[in-house]
């Protein structure tokens, strides 16, 4: 179904006004609060404490490479996110139910959902078989942030896709630089 969404003309406007209908329908209080608490982990404060939680241990190891790679990736997401959205000017879903501006694709709060779960993976876990649990919640997670943007009509299913694939292909990126970087420097 993704694939004729994106093949088909027009597809993905008719899935996205789908994805929108279905948001609208099971509208409820409960999962109301759930999506607004990820919002608010995606902004502003609860984006600097979720931030912070993954840096401090770095800084008390003094692991400066894996610092300077999850600066650069909070950083770049953000950045290139609103390049992308100044390029593309999308209007966003009718009816929203959270302050939004600019454009709506991709979405910021997704793109940055999935670029620091990444990294989360990435810095605190080993390489091998029970890495695939970390990475099956990192897609959780990633979800769960899309859900949340389409749930409070932020954001079209199609902005939360692109925002979640930006966020993940920019941080698996700036992570495979650093570690090029820190094989040459040995």
């Amino acid at each position: 179904m993704l694939v004729w969404a994106f093949v088909v003309p027009g597809g993905t406007r008719t899935l996205d006004r789908h994805w929108w209908e279905w948001m609208e329908d099971t509208w409820s209080r409960p999962a109301g609060r759930a999506a607004r608490f990820l919002a608010w982990l995606g902004n502003g404060y609860g984006r600097g404490l979720v931030v912070a939680i993954l840096a401090l241990p770095l800084l008390a190891r003094r692991r400066w490479l894996g610092i300077a790679a999850l600066g650069v990736v909070e950083l770049f997401t953000p950045l290139t996110t609103a390049a992308l959205k100044a390029l593309s000017n999308q209007a966003r879903p009718p009816h929203r139910l959270v302050y939004t501006h600019g454009s709506s694709f991709p979405s910021g709060h997704t793109s940055y959902a999935a670029a620091t779960l990444v990294a989360l993976v990435l810095l605190y876990s080993v390489p091998g078989p029970r890495r695939r649990l970390w990475w099956a919640l990192s897609a959780l997670g990633v979800a769960a942030m899309g859900w949340s943007r389409t749930y409070l009509h932020a954001h079209w299913l199609s902005d939360v896709l692109a925002g979640g694939a930006w966020g993940w292909a920019l941080a698996l990126v700036v992570f495979g630089v650093a570690q090029v970087a820190a094989s040459s420097a040995r």
